[in-house]
């Protein structure tokens, strides 16, 4: 594996685990039962991309990083569930740059080059939707 790409899907794989790790956290927080059912999935989601990058690394002749991102401690942090749901969106956004500059230097097919193309777009969606509920619960009614 390049080493460039595999130092890309590392940092991948250590911010879906601290993804994993915040959203744990937040949904025990959390009070709208659809928010929470959201963000359980999105937890299930991290985890999974967690797995699936590990995978990948190690099937692609890289060796996966053990270690957790910082993102756990900035949404620790925050205040509000608000706060924290903002600053959850922007790394859903910050993770799908991250996936695309990643996908920039993958292989042009093939599974790595697949799998980026799918977990940037999910982020994509998961920041949207991210942002539409922070809105909901800025103005209930």
């Amino acid at each position: 594996m390049d080493p460039a790409l595999e130092k890309a899907l590392n940092l991948l794989l250590e911010s879906e685990r601290a993804g994993v790790a915040a959203l744990e956290k937040l949904i025990s927080q959390v009070k709208h039962a659809e928010l929470r059912r959201f963000l359980s999935g999105s937890r299930a989601m991290e985890q999974r991309n967690a797995d699936e990058l590990e995978d990948l690394i190690f099937e692609n002749g890289g060796k996966p990083s053990d270690r957790t991102g910082p993102f756990t401690g900035k949404v620790a942090a925050l205040g509000t569930v608000r706060e924290r749901l903002l600053l959850m969106a922007r790394g859903q956004e910050w993770a799908a740059r991250k996936t695309e500059e990643a996908l920039a230097i993958a292989p042009s097919s093939g599974p790595v080059h697949d799998y980026l193309t799918a977990m940037a777009n999910r982020h994509r969606a998961e920041a949207e939707w991210g942002r539409a509920e922070v809105i909901k619960l800025m103005n209930p009614g």
